[in-house]
């Protein structure tokens, strides 16, 4: 049997549904740790914006839209409305050592307008911005604008990291890491995965499919992998966590609303800011007849799924 934390065993005591037991060093919202799902290793998802891999994943372990909080309107409520509504989900998978995000979010406007070869313009889209913490360490980790611009570009994401998506883009790039290590933020690398897809029409209504696969660092070396020093996931461990959404309807530059998961400001630079994850055991007995079983189904779902999500 597992030595886990006190702090695991106490959650299940608690029975908390949303969030258990927040640790000694906190996050947001307060009291509140969110849950990743341990994927069985032959049901780890494809990461190819098709979701329907993740209906092994329980409600229990699905973050809604209520549990959001808009940054530019704070005394707004989050609730699904045709504006804006959101999925998400988080897993891993001990063997591979690996964290999975998957989210699909319904928009009334997705914008997406920023012209080829303009990667740095991302977040002026419509976009998911992920945000990871792997050893729980907090504090600064971005934007150092008090050093130089030689040391701003060592230091940048090199304790936490921030990952942005927005698609369909104009070029080939839409997943970008707003740091210097450019290796960790490949859409199809053996650290980093990322697939983005839309069912709908630019401008107007759709679904958007985001997901991510990370494997996590504790220090990012900006030059190699072999420098950097891997985060050995755990059952019962608790991560640093942080998803926003930003919902741009007719101007660029100007956000109809920017969507949190922690409710706090300032996470590009942060990771004081960000919320609480918590890595949960497996649940349940799995075989490989379910795994076969699971993947002839994944294509007769996929259709279905986007356009329910249209046309609802």
């Amino acid at each position: 049997m597992r030595c886990w934390s006190w702090l695991f065993f106490l959650g299940l005591a608690l029975q908390i549904t949303v969030g258990l037991a927040k640790p000694a060093q906190g996050h947001y919202p307060e009291g509140v740790a969110y849950k990743a799902f341990q994927f069985p290793d032959p049901l780890v998802p494809a990461i190819d914006g098709d979701l329907t891999d993740w209906e092994v994943v329980g409600d229990s372990y699905t973050i809604l839209t209520g549990q959001f909080h808009d940054l530019i309107n704070p005394e707004v409520e989050a609730s699904d409305s045709d504006d804006f509504a959101v999925r998400l989900m988080v897993g891993w998978n001990k063997a591979e050592n690996r964290l999975y995000i998957a989210a699909q979010v319904r928009d009334d406007i997705h914008q997406i307008d920023r012209p080829a070869g303009s990667t740095g313009m991302l977040f002026q889209d419509d976009a998911m911005e992920l945000f990871i913490d792997a050893d729980h360490s907090g504090g600064q980790f971005a934007n150092f604008t008090e050093l130089s611009h030689e040391e701003q570009w060592r230091r940048n994401g090199t304790e936490a990291n921030h990952f942005v998506l927005a698609g369909p883009p104009p070029d080939e790039d839409f997943f970008v890491n707003f740091s210097a290590a450019t290796w960790y933020a490949l859409a199809d690398g053996p650290y980093t995965g990322a697939a983005v897809e839309f069912v709908g029409s630019l401008g107007g209504e759709g679904v958007t499919n985001y997901e991510v696969m990370l494997v996590p660092f504790d220090r990012v070396d900006i030059n190699a992998v072999f420098q950097s020093e891997e985060h050995l996931l755990r059952e019962g461990e608790i991560l640093g966590f942080n998803v926003e959404f930003n919902d741009l309807d007719v101007h660029s530059e100007l956000f109809d609303a920017k969507w949190s998961l922690s409710g706090q400001h300032n996470s590009y630079r942060f990771s004081d800011r960000f919320t609480d994850l918590i890595l949960m055991p497996m649940e349940g007995t799995f075989t490989a007849v379910e795994s076969r079983s699971w993947g002839s189904l994944k294509a007769s779902l996929h259709t279905e799924q986007y356009h329910r999500g249209v046309s609802e």
